[in-house]
């Protein structure tokens, strides 16, 4: 493909391209997760898509497939941010230091010179593969930049001094930024700094969907070399230290994990090898380690207690849909929600010990990221006989089926329950599907 033909590609090509998405995955029996993360990717700011660390080992060993698969996103019109490792990493960091690079011995010439090669020779590939992509050196920072000493300098010394203007002019004009992580000092001399701490810099200043560090070892692993693929940090981190199942390099990555999140907690953060990119975007968990920092989930029993404009917000959001004006002045028996109000479970009481579920929803943003699960974890843990209903066009009408224990279709509404006798749901079925609407 030519730079000319990709210029002029139009809007109907891309879907098309979104559309090829769909079908790949659907072989494989992913299509529902892969159309959510298009859907979501279509309404993001097209720079806060994604930040992506390259190890040196996956520069070294994979930079075609890793080509291959940035030129299949220029394609889709998706341009993640590309930062490629200093050759340097450190112990303790997210990417593992390897034994078989010269990390000691070269100097700062000498990784400068490394580190333009490697970027001239991935922008290149992109670009044989049919993508664009534009190489960024030290334009990110200014010359007032302060250049770290030690290799494990705390990344905020970079955040405030990211100029994001060459990112966004490169992702404007349909390139792919990739970054070598390099700084020029007030005498203009140029730094390299670690890579790592770039990336974790430009992802508390951008807030991206997703962070993504491409190694060989494709994630994290245990002392088995079997992979850890899934951490809530808020339930799993304590017990994955206790089990001793975490070698030291594991431990520390996981340590830097905990450090990133806590500095930027709506993040998701993914190992992943270079072969797997595409999964790691386009379905839920992908294929390599998952890391979030957990939710918070509180609770009310009023409307009052609650931002009804965050929560009417979020409902909207959502479903896609307008709320009735009047839906806060009905309380509510119980209400479950992500303390930024970024999902929420609104209860009503039906008859006796039986709950009716009027509102489980999930910001288009975080569908996907976890949300769902602790906030149906709190429902369930409080509410034994539920009884729901949903539009037969909801997106997640499967997910209802597997955690409901029945379901009945009507002409209107699936209905679903928990915990309810047939008798129960005889006499309730007309009474849930004549609720009134409330997002219209």
């Amino acid at each position: 493909m030519t730079s000319d033909s990709y210029l002029n590609k139009t809007p109907a090509t891309q879907a098309r391209g979104y559309d090829q998405v769909i079908d790949f995955f659907n072989n494989i029996g992913l299509s529902r997760e892969a159309s959510m993360y298009v859907k979501m990717f279509r309404n993001i700011v097209p720079w806060q898509f994604t930040v992506v660390l390259i190890s040196a080992e996956s520069l070294k060993r994979s930079s075609r497939t890793v080509a291959l698969d940035l030129s299949y996103l220029c394609g889709l019109g998706l341009y993640p941010v590309i930062v490629l490792d200093n050759f340097q990493a450190a112990v303790g960091n997210l990417v593992k230091p390897l034994e078989d690079l010269p990390v000691k011995k070269s100097t700062q010439g000498g990784l400068i010179r490394k580190l333009t090669l490697t970027n001239n020779r991935l922008v290149n590939a992109v670009s044989a593969s049919g993508g664009r992509a534009t190489s960024i050196y030290n334009e990110i920072f200014s010359l007032k930049t302060p250049v770290p000493k030690e290799p494990d300098f705390d990344f905020r010394l970079l955040v405030d001094y990211i100029d994001l203007a060459p990112i966004k002019s490169t992702v404007r004009n349909q390139h792919i930024p990739v970054i070598s992580p390099l700084v020029m000092d007030s005498s203009g001399r140029m730094a390299v700094i670690s890579a790592e701490k770039v990336s974790k810099a430009l992802c508390k200043r951008i807030t991206p969907q997703k962070f993504i560090v491409i190694n060989e070892q494709g994630g994290i692993l245990d002392r088995n070399g079997n992979l850890v693929q899934n951490i809530i940090l808020s339930t799993d981190y304590q017990s994955l230290l206790d089990s001793n199942m975490l070698d030291d390099s594991a431990r520390q990555q996981l340590e830097a994990s905990v450090r990133l999140l806590r500095e930027v907690p709506n993040l998701t953060l993914q190992f992943a090898s270079a072969g797997n990119l595409l999964y790691e975007l386009f379905t839920v968990k992908g294929q390599g380690t998952y890391i979030r920092a957990g939710h918070e989930i509180r609770q009310a029993d009023s409307f009052d207690k609650l931002d009804t404009d965050a929560l009417r917000e979020l409902i909207e959001d959502g479903f896609g849909k307008k709320l009735v004006e009047d839906y806060f002045e009905e309380e509510p028996l119980q209400v479950f929600y992500e303390r930024n109000y970024h999902g929420v479970v609104v209860v009503k009481p039906l008859e006796g010990d039986i709950y009716y579920l009027d509102k489980f929803v999930v910001g288009r943003k975080w569908q996907g990221e976890g949300m769902g699960a602790p906030l149906w974890r709190e429902l369930t843990k409080h509410y034994s006989k539920i009884i729901w209903r949903a539009s037969p066009s909801n997106a997640i009408n499967r997910w209802y089926q597997e955690q409901a224990e029945g379901f009945q279709r009507t002409q209107q509404w699936d209905v679903y329950w928990i915990g309810l006798s047939p008798s129960e749901v005889g006499k309730l079925i007309d009474r849930v599907k004549n609720i009134r609407r409330t997002v219209v």
